[in-house]
């Protein structure tokens, strides 16, 4: 079974789109923590990007703003590119998400 869950903090807001089809699509990073080094320096974050489709994307993207912790899980995969500049082999680990959790963090006091 395919299935991957991660808990980490929001990078950029959910941007929701629709296909071509009209099938609406929200994609979003997120920071997962990998703790210290032995020696108390922090660890470079591991980054993933998490899409929702259909009606989760549609009622669940404006409450996914930067900064705000969620645990997502769904089937993992990787998507893999040559960048442009210098033709650098690129790749992010994709979750396509089946269920959302919110946590707490990410969320301005009003003035």
């Amino acid at each position: 079974m395919n299935t991957g869950t991660f808990a980490g903090h929001v990078g950029t807001a959910a941007k929701l789109e629709h296909t071509q089809g009209g099938k609406a699509v929200a994609s979003f990073s997120m920071a997962i923590d990998n703790g210290k080094e032995s020696n108390g320096q922090k660890r470079d974050p591991t980054w993933i990007k998490a899409v929702l489709w259909e009606k989760k994307a549609e009622a669940l993207a404006q409450y996914i703003t930067k900064g705000k912790m969620v645990v997502v899980s769904g089937p993992v995969s990787v998507e893999a590119w040559i960048s442009r500049k210098g033709n650098e082999a690129q790749a992010v680990i994709v979750c396509t998400v089946r269920e959302l959790t919110f946590g707490g963090g990410g969320d301005k006091p009003e003035k």
